[in-house]
């Protein structure tokens, strides 16, 4: 099946984003990491709406989307929502730190912002699920989606925490955030791989470099390696950045490469 490289776009850059949000929402509830909350907050957003209209040019046609967005059943009405709704909450979490709102209103925000964050990525996988492509119809297709967004979102927040040179500390839980996320690509990724089958088909040796060893092993090995020398974190955080990211994209193209159909005569699969 030819790779829909609006659509790789539009997952990898607004799940990076939704995660990069996560995670100022988690050092919300710790206190920490205070220097970086606005630009990461802001860059998150872009990431967003860059995704965003990468995918309108996957519809090409202003009628093609309106149709899209005038009804709730398909998954592009979800993910739009999802994404128009975890905008909000990243610039409105902004703002209430940008003018010294208290504690209270920034913690209610970022607890919606984590909720979004997750429903978010598990939803841009979710809505290929369908019967008549076996490679796409599992569960853990949209845990991969959600694994591997996690992986670049917090290798993009370790990132800006060490460029920004906030407190050791904090860029020390910035790198069990990355060490987390590329941990957390690699299992999900591994589930898909192997529930799939692309683990042992014709896209297997993209599958095991491209997602496995560099969207998850580099970003957790990464993340692990800034956490423990956090005052040079920022060479490893990089390296983390750009594994997740090769990794994120290859998983979305493995996904399109292995998307088959098969014959649908009188509701029975062949």
């Amino acid at each position: 099946m030819t790779i829909q490289w609006s659509l790789v776009l539009f997952t990898v850059l607004a799940g990076c984003g939704a995660w990069l949000f996560a995670c100022v929402a988690i050092d919300e509830f710790r206190g920490a990491a205070a220097k970086v909350r606005v630009p990461a907050s802001v860059a998150a957003v872009v990431l967003l709406a860059v995704g965003g209209i990468a995918s309108a040019t996957h519809l090409s046609h202003v009628d093609r989307m309106m149709a899209a967005l005038a009804h709730p059943a398909p998954g592009i009405f979800l993910e739009a929502l999802l994404l128009g709704l975890l905008a909000v909450c990243a610039i409105v979490y902004a703002v209430l730190v940008a003018r010294g709102a208290g504690a209270g209103a920034r913690k209610a925000v970022a607890v919606a912002g984590i909720v979004l964050a997750v429903a978010f990525s598990f939803a841009c996988g979710s809505s290929y699920m369908m019967s008549s492509r076996p490679a796409w119809n599992t569960v853990a297709l949209p845990l991969a989606y959600l694994g591997t967004a996690a992986a670049s979102g917090t290798a993009l927040y370790l990132v800006m925490c060490a460029a920004l040179k906030v407190e050791d500390g904090a860029v020390k839980a910035a790198g069990w955030y990355a060490a987390a996320g590329g941990a957390l690509a690699l299992v999900l990724s591994l589930a898909y791989g192997l529930v799939s089958g692309v683990a042992f088909g014709e896209q297997a040796m993209l599958f095991w470099l491209a997602v496995v060893a560099c969207g998850a092993v580099v970003p957790a090995a990464c993340g692990w390696i800034a956490a423990r020398k956090p005052e040079a974190a920022l060479a490893p955080a990089v390296v983390a950045l750009a594994g997740a990211l090769v990794g994120s994209v290859a998983v979305r193209a493995v996904m399109w490469l292995v998307g088959t159909a098969v014959a649908n005569y009188f509701g029975f699969a062949l």
